[in-house]
């Protein structure tokens, strides 16, 4: 469970720096971009992570191991969907 911390810090420093890499190679831009809003969106999914596991192991600590096994699957699925679901749409969005 502790493993799952380490992950999603780590992806939090693999985004950031994604995002500056792509920032240096993109022209400056004013406006808030495609790049921008998916860069957000996986932050803040990242962040959805680490509250649900947060929680998972609390739960886990309470000994309520099948509560926590059942919200793990459902904020998994949950967090899966949302985010595909809103990267397609803000890919649509900037395609039309």
């Amino acid at each position: 469970m502790d493993s799952r911390f380490g992950l999603s810090v780590g992806s939090l420093f693999a985004v950031i720096g994604n995002k500056y890499i792509i920032d240096s190679s993109l022209p400056e831009s004013t406006s808030f971009t495609l790049v921008d809003t998916l860069h957000g969106l996986t932050l803040f999914s990242i962040f959805i992570i680490i509250t649900a596991t947060a929680y998972s192991l609390l739960l886990v600590k309470r000994n309520e191991l099948k509560k926590a096994k059942r919200f793990d699957m459902m904020a998994a699925q949950i967090v899966l969907v949302l985010y595909v679901t809103l990267n397609l749409y803000f890919i649509w969005q900037a395609t039309t």
